[in-house]
This record gives C-alpha cells, structure tokens and sequence, in this order.
C-alpha cells in the first residue's frame, strides 16, 4: 500500500471542534486578518509606530518584518483607533447567546468573589485591552474576514516513532472577558490539536494519542490515548470541546473551574499544592482545581460543529518550518497592551513564543505531552527494554570484574598485614593495612548491594519480557490529575443563588468595615469573624454545600482548640508546649506515608 501523502494524513484524522453556544469567532484564515491589521513597531521609552497602515500589510509583506526590523519588538493591530467606536457601535445589533457572567462565581465561595474583585481592579494598573476592542472586532470579523467557512494550518512531522499530526487555529479575538466573565481579553488566539499516530507492519499508520492546548496546561495530563473511552470520536477523528472565549481545549464537554494564581500567591500556593497533593488523591477537585481567582471555561459542545459533517467544513494550509510568515516574524499576532501579566496581550505565532525564543509545542511537540517517554509500539517498547536488559547485563560484568580486582586487592592487603604483625616495630604499619582493609570490605559490601539490586531489575525485566501482557501503558494509567469538568453545564442555578453572587461580595465589605467605624475594643474582632461565619453559612446554603460547612467549621475548631492549648501548655510549662505540636506533626507524617503505601 503507497504511503500516505502528508496533506492526506492530515485529512485522515482532522479533529472536529466543538463550540459552545454563542461563540462569535472561528478558525480564520490567516492572510484575510493580516489585510486588515496594521503593523506597529515599540520605539524607545515605549512609545509606539505605526509601519505599515491597516490595508497594506500582507503575509509577504509580514515575512519580511524581522529582515527589514531586526531585533526591535513589534506587534499587529487588529482593531484600528479610527474605526473602533463605530465599529462597536454597529456591534450592537447583532443577536447573540449569552451565559451568565454570575455562573462561574456561583461555583466558588465569598474568599474566592473577593479575589476576582481584586484581579479586577489589578486591571486598572496593567496593560489591558481598551473597551470596545472586542466588539469591534466581532464587527470587523464578521464584515472583514469570516468567509463563512473554518481554516487550519496543518503541519506534519516525524520524530521518536511516532507521525506527528499538528492542527493550528488562528482566531481573530479572545473575548473570554468581556464576554463570558473569563481572565482576559486579547487580538490574537493561536490553539493547537495534535494527534500522533504509529506506523503499522503493513505500512499502514493508526493514531495514538491525541493532545490539546488547554491555558498553560502540559505534560501527561494533557494527552489522552487513543483507545482512552473518555475520548469522543467520529470514525477517525477525534471530538474536541472548544471553551467559549478562550477557545481553550476540553476532552469532555462541560463547564471547567479554572484556576489563575497571581503572581504575588506564588509562594502560599505551592506550599499548599505541596500538602494537598500528599495528603489528597491526584483526581479530587482541591487538587484539580487548586486555590486561586475562579474562572470557568464553558466547553459545553452545543454550538457550531467545525470539521467532518459539520456546520463549517475545514479548509487546510499546509505548513513547515520553512513557511515564510511563520518564520520570519516574531512579533505578536495582535494589540500589545504591556501587560505584565501577559494575559491582556497578543499571543506570538506558533513557532515563536512571545520573547522570540522557539515555542515549545513546535520545537519537541512529543515532549509538550511527555510522549517522550513512550514507546510508539508495543515492538518498539520491548525492543528498548531489551537493550536495557543488554546495559544491565553489561553493567553486571563490570561489577563482576569489579568485585573480583576488590577481593584480589584485599587479599594482598591482609597478607601485608599479617607479615607485619609478627614483628612488634612492623604492628603501626599493620594497623594502617586494618583500616584500609576495614574500608575496602565496606567499599565491596556496596558492590554485591548494587549487584544483587541490578541483578534483581535484570530479572524483572526478562519476566516481563517472557510475558504477554502489554508494556505500552494503559489508555488511563498516565492521567494523574486529568483536568475534568465541575459541572455539565445543563444544570441551571437557582436565582437566589444568582442573587448572593452578585450581592454577596459587596455586602460582605460593608459589613466587615461598619464594625470597625460602630464598634471598640475586641467587640469590633468578634463582630468582624461573626460576618465571615454568617455570610459564608449562608453562602453554603446557596450553593448546597452546608454539610461541608459544617465540617469545614469544625475542623477550624479544632485546630482553633489545638492552638489555644498550646499556649495554654506554654504558659503553664513550655516542654509540654513542645512536645504536643511535635507529636502532632509525627501522627500527620505517618498518615501521609501511610497513604503513599496505600496508594501503591
């Protein structure tokens, strides 16, 4: 059977993309969006110049930009200063689909609604998309360069036995904030889906894994095996659920929580991290979803259907490392606000990351996923453990040799000491000799330990080899913490719960802050932790998670208690203050190691 072209293998295992309701950008074309956009270069001091005028710029023109303007910082701009009120203005008419913004506060508690309020007003002193952007884009999109159809950018490479399928979507705007309550907005959004397939004996090729940008996600958890039963499919091509914005990735469809830790919680949140993932499973939601600002990604699948049998057939553009937009311009692909976050600005292209160095996912897209790691094929796996065993068993006869040279050694030591100490002025030199043969015995004791351990492997890995049970891994065994959804998205809150989202927040502040100008004294603490109780018992109730309330508030007491008798002990004799909070510590630390051994 004649291999496949590229451009066919491609087409073999297009992804189909699902979108959620009320989606208003798609996968465009590339060279329709640059015809529009201006290009602008950062002078000194940050003031900023315009290159080339929204009208004359192409992809030639743009491939040209790093030759023409090396080494200087430049961006794209989509939405022109001149045309954006109207633009935005004429946004108004169109109908669209719109989820709550209160849904995805609903999914957290107050602490949670009291740190999106503070990334909001973070907004004010970062760079961050002016207002109107977004809905003049959605005006300059649909007039401008949607054509009605969806375009890919379809790159195929080989590496470590495997046939790498990259699918690239450009999309014009990220409106995940202005219009879904998500983290950002900005001009730009690149998103990839990968599929990586083998080769079978007959020349054939299969695909294997599947892997989609998903934020800032990588690793294991971010690919999912073929024959993964979670992984939706239509024939040959894999189901992927679009996030409504963000235009983030999902394996299921379903309303996401995800987490942004600002910068400033760096440190408390891998501490945390670090106790939960001991104390906890890999797959429960305090460590799927961590702490942080809340934010959700709505990957509900109910809108447009992209790819094979859907509402807007695929148009592919081949691509390589060579393509010469791809590589010769560095820049951003939209506005550059200089937020130092960067999550208010425009994504670089899919071979740059936004400091000019070569994206990850495009320099070793196998290790963007940890494929790496793994063997291609069920051959391919055995053939590499048994050119392990083969390094073993080399390794065996050095340390054969080894043992061997260490006993002659000491052989020889022990005749010289055993000479030496029939004479009285010899016996110092035959003392020197003990010692040395003392460390040379300890030195060959290591030898036989790492001996008979290697040994050990060796033999393992020759049953396993004996065996017929698979040494590619499971379709599941590599998920340790598979990003899943907190909700299907069809449930519908209550409006009281809608209700004390929106009011909750506020009301809280205010009633922190009136004990402080109507109370003195302790009252005004008491008065202050009698609000938090209050409100976060009511906000239980809302969200129908009181019986968590409860326990949550009696685990507070606890420790609450724990503290207070220890400062108790400490006044009354501080060695009884020691010791309790150490004993503590050893129950917890046996807990957890206990846990691991459970676990494996």
């Amino acid at each position: 059977m004649a291999a496949k072209s590229d451009l066919e293998l491609l087409r073999a295992h297009e992804p189909v993309l699902m979108c959620t309701k009320g989606e208003l950008f798609f996968p465009t074309d590339v060279d329709a969006y640059v015809r529009n956009c201006s290009l602008w270069i950062e002078e000194p001091g940050g003031r900023e110049r315009v290159l080339v005028p929204a009208g004359e710029l192409t992809l030639d023109r743009l491939s040209q930009a790093e030759e023409e303007w090396p080494e200087r910082h430049k961006h794209l701009r989509f939405v022109q200063e001149e045309t954006l009120r109207e633009e935005a203005r004429r946004y108004k008419g169109i109908a669209r689909s719109v989820i709550p913004k209160s849904g995805r506060l609903a999914a957290v508690g107050v602490l949670g609604r009291v740190l999106d309020i503070l990334m909001k007003l973070s907004l004010l002193i970062r760079g961050a998309v002016p207002g109107g952007v977004t809905f003049a884009a959605v005006t300059r999109y649909r007039e401008r360069v949607d054509n009605g159809s969806a375009t890919y950018y379809g790159r195929v490479t080989r590496e470590g036995g495997y046939i790498i399928l990259q699918y690239w979507f450009f999309y014009a705007m990220n409106d995940w904030r202005t219009i879904y309550g998500g983290v950002n907005d900005h001009e730009a959004d690149w998103e990839r889906v990968t599929v990586y397939a083998v080769e079978n004996p007959d020349g054939t090729t299969r695909p294997a894994w599947i892997g989609a940008s998903s934020h800032e996600y990588h690793g294991d958890d971010l690919r999912r095996s073929w024959d993964d039963p979670d992984l939706h499919r239509d024939g040959e091509h894999p189901m992927v659920y679009v996030g409504a914005g963000s235009h983030s990735h999902q394996m299921l469809p379903g309303d996401y929580l995800i987490q942004v830790d600002p910068s400033f919680l760096r440190g408390p949140i891998l501490a945390w991290q670090w106790l939960t993932q001991r104390v906890f499973r890999a797959d429960r939601a305090i460590n799927r979803h961590g702490i942080g600002v809340p934010f959700v990604d709505y990957a509900r699948g109910d809108g447009q259907r992209l790819g094979p049998g859907g509402d807007r057939e695929w148009y592919v553009v081949l691509i390589d490392d060579e393509t010469p937009w791809l590589k010769g311009f560095r820049g951003l692909w939209g506005r550059d606000t200089g937020d130092f976050f960067d999550g208010e600005r425009a994504p670089s292209g899919p071979r740059y990351e936004r400091d000019g160095t070569i994206r990850r996912s495009w320099a070793d897209p196998l290790a963007w996923v940890g494929l790496q790691k793994v063997a291609p094929t069920e051959a391919a796996a055995r053939a590499e453990l048994r050119s392990h065993v083969g390094v073993l068993d080399e390794r065996l006869r050095e340390m054969d040799a080894d043992v061997l040279r260490r006993r002659h050694q000491l052989r020889q030591l022990d005749s010289a000491r055993m000479a030496l100490s029939r004479e009285a002025h010899s016996r110092p030199g035959a003392k020197e000799y003990a010692e040395q043969i003392e460390s040379l015995e300890k030195e060959l004791a290591d030898v036989y330990e790492k001996r008979v351990l290697t040994a050990d492997e060796r033999d393992t890995h020759l049953r396993a080899l004996a065996s017929e049970t698979p040494l590619v891994p499971t379709p599941t065994g590599h998920l340790k913490a598979p990003h899943l959804p907190y909700s299907s998205g069809k449930q519908r809150a209550t409006r009281f719960l809608h209700l004390w989202v929106a009011l909750s927040t506020p009301l809280l502040l205010v009633s922190l802050a009136l004990p402080m100008f109507l109370l003195d004294g302790q009252f005004t603490l008491y008065a202050m932790l009698g609000v938090v109780v209050a409100f976060a018992a009511i906000d239980s109730v809302a969200r129908r998670k009181f019986v968590q309330y409860l326990t949550g508030l009696a685990v507070a007491a606890v420790i609450i208690g724990l503290a207070v008798g220890i400062v108790a002990a400490f006044i009354a004799d501080w060695r009884i203050a020691l010791t309790v909070p150490i004993a503590v510590i050893v129950v917890l630390l046996l807990v957890v190691n206990i846990r691991e051994l459970l676990r494996r």
